[in-house]
């Protein structure tokens, strides 16, 4: 007896399906990992004072966005060795990595030079002179960090494009565990070392980073999937080269930056806008967003790991891999978020609850999950095609559509909803919730669409078949 066409494609269904949950859950792991990096920095500098709390909550703000400068244009190297690899191109594996260790390392500088100048923005904020200090401080401190976190993402993109997610989940995790006693060394202070309050988070955070690159740096030279594919001695190194590598990380990544702007923006500026709403909305909004956060992780870490699955395809030059790739990838995502979203919507209230004993806060918090729920459908299929665009090369379009859909409509429309009163009553904070659900709708509607229309190219140029 012969096996049908359609047990066929079921077993290479599932057979794609392990490999991009062997993908996801370390990058999984590890997102929830480097979470509670903020986490532990957050409760331990909580118990010095408020100042500090503040200090660490503002200066976690300021730097988020700079952090991804360096993060996005880096995050091109995972769906350009992916397609090496796809190719066998393994000297253009090299070099790509060799280029992308060039690249950090400015990026790592001007990162440094830029969080370590943001006094004018701690000026214009007015604050108290406890918080400015201990803040000014904070970014002081992390800011020698950033060089040391640049040249470590450099290797991580460089493995997880190689399909080796695993080693991100072990550093995470061990970064995490670090953390801990170096924060309670330089927080709290101990024999010789001083007590610094919240800026002590800046100096553990930081040796924690040079800790992360030293891990890395040793794990590509151990282990037999990646020593081969290193060359760090001088003479095998090469130098920076623009039409070699350069160009291509900067091409995909510096669109990358952007869209991980608009979208971090959008949730700054929301906090910003509705600040003036009182301190309700602004409990029930951060419940929201911390818990909506976190959920998408899941569908964030699928995308990460179609990325490195659509690339290996593409480089392959198999539509039919392709095809395999985002059909289940696609779908698992969506499925597992129609699940998360009925949880959301169902448990609402029971969520709420978690982070507030207020019953305003509650029952404001439980309306913005439940529109909340509404987009997580959207948002995981926007997310699964901006990584599906990532894996072939076409990270152009994920600006474009981020910034439209973002802040053109997340951002402008719910500001509108959420104060203007031309055609509606101001509906407050829920307009802006409203307009992330339809934004994120939007998104998911022209990623798909542009996506189809990548696919068709590459096969009318004979780069799939």
């Amino acid at each position: 007896m012969t096996n049908s066409p359609t047990s066929k494609t079921g077993r290479v269904s599932w057979l794609e399906l392990k490999q991009l949950v062997r993908l996801s859950v370390p990058i999984l792991l590890a997102q929830l990992a480097l979470t509670g990096l903020g986490v532990v920095d957050t409760i331990m500098s909580g118990q010095v004072g408020t100042d500090d709390l503040a200090a660490i909550g503002l200066g976690s703000s300021l730097l988020l966005p700079v952090f991804m400068i360096a993060t996005g244009v880096l995050l091109a190297l995972t769906p350009i060795i992916a397609r090496q690899k796809g190719r066998e191109a393994w000297g253009d594996v090299t070099q790509f990595l060799h280029q992308a260790i060039w690249l950090s390392i400015p990026l790592g500088l001007f990162s440094l030079f830029v969080l370590m100048h943001l006094q004018w923005v701690l000026d214009w904020l007015t604050l108290p002179p406890a918080v400015y200090h201990l803040t000014d401080d904070y970014l002081f401190y992390i800011a020698f960090g950033l060089p040391g976190i640049a040249l470590y993402q450099a290797f991580r993109f460089f493995w997880e494009g190689l399909g080796l997610t695993v080693p991100t989940m072990i550093i995470s995790g061990l970064a995490l565990v670090m953390n801990i006693p170096l924060n309670a060394l330089f927080i709290y202070g101990w024999g010789p070392i001083e007590a610094y309050g919240a800026a002590g988070c800046g100096i553990a955070s930081a040796i924690v980073m040079w800790t992360m690159l030293l891990m890395a740096v040793l794990y590509v030279l151990a282990s037999r999937h990646t020593s081969h594919l290193v060359a760090l001695r001088w003479r095998q190194f090469g130098l920076p080269s623009w039409q070699n590598g350069i160009r291509d990380l900067l091409a995909l990544g510096v669109p990358n930056t952007l869209a991980l702007l608009f979208e971090i923006s959008l949730f700054s500026f929301i906090a910003l806008f509705i600040a003036k709403l009182g301190a309700v909305v602004i409990a029930a909004h951060q419940v929201a967003i911390s818990f909506t956060s976190m959920v998408f992780m899941i569908p964030l870490s699928a995308s990460m790991a179609i990325t490195v699955r659509t690339g290996l395809a593409y480089g392959q030059g198999s539509l039919q891999a392709l095809k395999q790739t985002l059909t289940t990838g696609i779908g698992f995502s969506g499925l597992v978020s129609l699940l998360t979203a009925s949880l959301t919507y169902g448990l609402a209230y029971q969520i709420a609850s978690l982070y507030s004993p207020d019953a305003e806060v509650i029952a404001l918090a439980a309306s913005l999950l439940g529109l909340a729920a509404l987009y997580q459908f959207f948002d995981a299929v926007q997310v699964a095609c901006a990584g599906a665009l990532r894996g072939l090369h076409s990270t152009r379009i994920i600006m474009v559509v981020t910034f439209v859909s973002y802040w053109l409509i997340g951002l402008g429309l719910g500001y509108a909803l959420a104060f203007g009163d031309w055609f509606w009553a101001p509906q407050g904070v829920v307009g802006f919730w409203i307009g992330i659900l339809l934004g994120l709708t939007l998104a998911a509607i022209l990623l798909s669409l542009n996506l189809r229309q990548r696919i068709r190219y590459l096969v009318t140029t004979g780069e799939l078949q």
